[in-house]
């Protein structure tokens, strides 16, 4: 009996190891699991994001280039005016009185100049009969050109105070519509200086065509160029999406940032379409540029593609199912879309893709056995399975 029990027991034994060997058999056979689909042929639209704010056409700050009191406001906020229109006027008592006392000087001096250009005459016809003396000439004609030199500063000086004079009447440099008005009737208007700016009375705006300037990053613009089409959505106005194209793509970066993490960024400009009246300057605004279209291309997943060194060299790759294995097949990088990105060369339409987990696809190598599902959407929404090179594959969700 004792015999029979032991022997039963290394059966048992014998059994359950022949079936652990069969089980890590078994999953051997069928590898690593992954996630795949299919390359396929489709349109990629590549597009450049850009966050600004909206301007408007001949968009202007008015200021006042004398100083003094505000004294009267000759329009209101939202009044449309025309270039030339007068907006306010500043104190004039104090320039009309410098502008008179110099138009005096400049009488004063202009009659001298009188005198001085008559005696100079008379002295030509005593000095070309031989009545006086070289030297006597000579001292009339030095009159004549201090009188002269006295006039032509002195009537400088009155256009400088005629001009500071019509400066107190301020006019509108273009046509538009008043946005804004920060000085009030009695305030005082400061002129700027080189390191000081002037205070500004208001700004004038015209809205029949309205603008985004936006940032774009060095890494982008590159891609940019003008006329390229442009979706807007202005933050103001979430339910609503307008149409523009790029008109302008400055040539001197706007730099922010510290220290030597400091990003670099270019200015763009972009004309929205039509005269939207809801839009104000100012408003923040998302730009979706158009870069590029291509059609029939053959697009991948992002997750499928990574970087591995061949021969030495960091180069981008891609895992493709082969029979039951995984192969690295170098690739080229066509443009980038919101559903994937384009592969120029390396893959086939057709070919099963390797796309995760990416911690899966990170540590795999070139011929390791794999166990795929490919996840494929059919119509109705029926789920498959299918074997594609020997690999069963479930096909749907």
């Amino acid at each position: 009996m004792k015999k029979k029990k032991k022997l039963f027991i290394i059966i048992g034994i014998v059994v359950f190891i022949i079936i652990i060997i069969i089980i890590n058999l078994a999953r051997g056979e069928r590898g690593i699991k992954v996630d795949a689909t299919i390359a396929k042929r489709d349109n990629i639209i590549s597009k450049v994001r850009a966050e600004g704010a909206l301007k408007a056409l001949n968009q202007v700050q008015i200021g006042s280039d004398v100083m003094g009191r505000i004294i009267e406001l000759k329009v209101n906020e939202g009044d449309r005016v025309k270039k030339g229109d007068i907006l306010c006027i500043i104190e004039q008592s104090t320039y009309f009185a410098r502008l008179k006392k110099v138009k005096a000087s400049l009488d004063f001096a202009r009659a001298k100049l009188t005198k001085a250009e008559g005696d100079l005459r008379r002295m030509d016809e005593l000095y070309d009969n031989k009545l006086i003396s070289q030297e006597q000439y000579e001292s009339e004609k030095l009159s004549y050109e201090m009188a002269k030199t006295e006039t032509d500063a002195t009537f400088e000086s009155y256009n400088e105070a005629k001009e500071n004079y019509n400066k107190t009447i301020i006019k509108s440099p273009v046509d538009g519509e008043v946005m804004q008005i920060n000085k009030e009737q009695g305030e005082m208007a400061v002129m700027g200086t080189i390191s000081t700016p002037g205070s500004v009375i208001m700004t004038i705006a015209e809205r029949s065509k309205m603008f985004v300037k936006a940032l774009v990053d060095e890494t982008e613009v590159i891609r940019i160029n003008p006329d390229q089409p442009v979706k807007i959505e202005v933050d103001a106005l979430p339910d609503t999406t307008f149409e523009g194209r790029v008109i302008r793509i400055g040539g001197i970066p706007a730099s922010s940032g510290y220290g030597y993490e400091e990003a670099i960024s270019f200015p763009i400009e972009v004309e929205i379409s039509g005269a939207p009246e809801r839009l104000y300057p100012g408003m923040s605004a998302t730009c979706e540029i158009t870069v590029d279209i291509r059609d029939s291309v053959i697009v991948i997943p992002y997750t499928a593609v990574g970087r591995k060194k061949i021969e030495g060299t960091e180069e981008d790759v891609v895992f493709l199912a082969k029979e039951k294995n995984s192969k690295v097949v170098q690739v080229k990088l066509g443009i980038t879309g919101e559903n994937g990105i384009e592969i120029v060369d390396g893959v086939f339409e057709g070919d099963t893709i390797l796309t995760g987990p990416y911690k899966t696809l990170r540590e795999l190598e070139d011929g390791e056995k794999i166990d795929v599902k490919l996840q494929e959407p059919l119509l109705g929404g029926e789920e498959k399975e299918k074997k594609r090179g020997g690999i069963r594959v479930k096909v749907g969700k």
